[in-house]
This record gives C-alpha cells, sequence and structure tokens, in this order.
C-alpha cells in the first residue's frame, strides 16, 4: 500500500477508508470504497468522494442496484446510493487495488439512473 501522506485518489481506486465518526444507519468503521471524484478534484479541495463497499444490504443486491467487487484483494459490492465526500488525508485513506473499467462503468450507469441525465 502506499503511504497515506503520498497517496492522490483518483477515479476507480478502491481504498481504505475511516467512515467513523458515523451516526445512525450511515456507513460505519473502517472499510473499502470506491473512488469515483476525478484526481484533480483530490489536488485542488483535499476531499474524495467515495461509495462504501459493502456485504450488506441484500434487497438492493437482489435488484441488481450494487455493482459486485471482482477482485482478489476486495469482497463485497459497491453501493452507489450512499455518496460520500471526506478529507482522505483525515481518514487515512490507502489505495487497496483499481477496479476494471467495465465494472466501473456499471456504477456510472447506476448514477445515471439515480441521477438522472445532466
Amino acid at each position: 500500500m502506499i503511504a497515506k501522506s503520498d497517496y492522490i485518489p483518483e477515479k476507480q481506486d478502491i481504498i481504505w477508508l475511516d467512515f467513523d465518526p458515523s451516526v445512525g444507519r450511515e456507513i460505519q468503521k473502517r472499510r473499502p470504497a470506491l473512488v469515483v471524484s476525478r484526481r484533480e478534484y483530490a489536488l485542488q479541495t483535499g476531499f474524495v468522494a467515495v461509495c462504501p463497499i459493502t456485504h450488506g444490504q441484500q434487497r438492493l443486491a437482489e435488484k441488481g442496484l450494487l455493482v459486485p467487487v471482482s477482485s482478489d484483494k476486495v469482497d463485497g459490492a459497491v453501493n452507489p446510493f450512499q455518496l460520500y465526500t471526506f478529507d482522505f488525508r483525515m481518514r487515512n485513506a490507502q489505495k487497496i487495488t483499481r477496479m476494471d473499467t467495465q465494472c466501473f462503468q456499471k456504477v456510472v450507469q447506476l448514477y445515471q439512473y439515480i441521477f438522472g441525465d445532466t
């Protein structure tokens, strides 16, 4: 893994990220997440936009609304319905791997479904 002080997240990276503190039904703990924002955004703002990778939420999985991660380093599915922005340095972001383009395009398609054409 890359040291947190040197790492700048970029779109399609799968990273470890601290989701705590959290409240209510928000995603909790340190877990993998998919970066959906561009590297330039991280460089200019110090923030990263991510979707958590989870094992739960069977109801969404049954409807095809989660994207399974195909990786030997990460197990679970991306939940595009929970978009977060975090200070990636303060949340101890560490790169794990990179999502393949075909899977990432499925995430993009779900965003188009969620947010509509703009």
